[in-house]
């Protein structure tokens, strides 16, 4: 078990630093620019007799096994740069910042600590279903993320800062934006929103157990131009205008890819 500092008191910290310590691992600090959301954190650690501190002073942050920084992605090399340990195995957080950063603030022991799934200080989770993308400079930090990741039972992938890039541009697809299509199906269905839940959930399953490509269906796979010349009419309620587009645009691209001589 490793003696750790998270840099942070947003929701990646906070979550992060409860299931580390329900791991079995000692958050040493939890260091922080806002001092009473680090305390936050601290006093949920607490809960389970823990013996973390909140700071604000970076000067001030223990020497440790490894330092996880959860902050945004713009303060991530300013904070590294303030560490007083430059040579302690430090990571950061981050699908879409590359681990040159940290080497960049002045650290040479680096490495990235990425959890693939939105993590919320509000909501809790099960951890073992989130899996991480992790990155080392050393043999030495991939084995420390890999005992982590076990000891918390998740599944992990050692890849390259490209390659992380690549899946946090995939997860956009399969949450924002899949989120932005619910909002708009939500203005469409309301008060009935919910009726919607089981053939979504639906979707999703068989888009990942068959292959999104095997398992499209509707009148745009099909080339039912009469079905979609009927959605579009719902749609041309002046307060379905963004809809429509978003339905046009998404309707011309499906009916292009699988109907391609027509």
């Amino acid at each position: 078990m490793y003696k750790i500092n998270i840099i942070g008191a947003g929701n990646v910290a906070f979550r992060m630093a409860l299931f580390l310590q329900a791991a079995g691992h000692s958050v040493e600090c939890v260091c922080a620019r806002n001092l009473e959301k680090g305390e936050k954190v601290v006093r949920a650690l607490k809960r389970s007799r823990s013996n973390a501190f909140a700071t604000d002073d970076f000067s001030s942050v223990p020497l440790s096994d490894i330092t996880i920084i959860a902050v945004s992605d713009n303060a991530i090399k300013e904070v590294a740069s303030l560490l007083p340990y430059k040579n302690v195995f430090t990571v950061h957080t981050s699908g879409a910042t590359p681990m040159s950063i940290l080497t960049e603030a002045g650290l040479t022991n680096t490495g990235v600590f990425y959890p693939l799934m939105t993590l919320s200080m509000n909501k809790d989770l099960d951890i073992r279903l989130v899996p991480f993308l992790l990155e080392a400079d050393s043999a030495k930090g991939n084995e420390i993320l890999v005992n982590i990741v076990n000891s918390i039972k998740a599944e992990y992938k050692i890849c390259d800062s490209q390659k992380r890039l690549q899946f946090h541009t995939a997860a956009i697809f399969t949450t924002n934006f899949i989120n932005y299509s619910l909002s708009l199906a939500y203005d469409i269905s309301h008060p009935d929103f919910t009726f919607l839940l089981p053939s979504a959930i639906e979707s999703v399953r068989k888009a990942f157990l068959n292959t999104p490509a095997a398992s499209q269906t509707g009148p745009a796979r099909r080339g039912d131009t009469n079905t979609i010349e009927k959605h579009k009419k719902i749609l041309s309620d002046g307060k379905f205008r963004e809809h429509l587009e978003v339905y046009e645009f998404l309707t011309d691209k499906i009916y292009k890819k699988y109907n391609p001589d027509k």
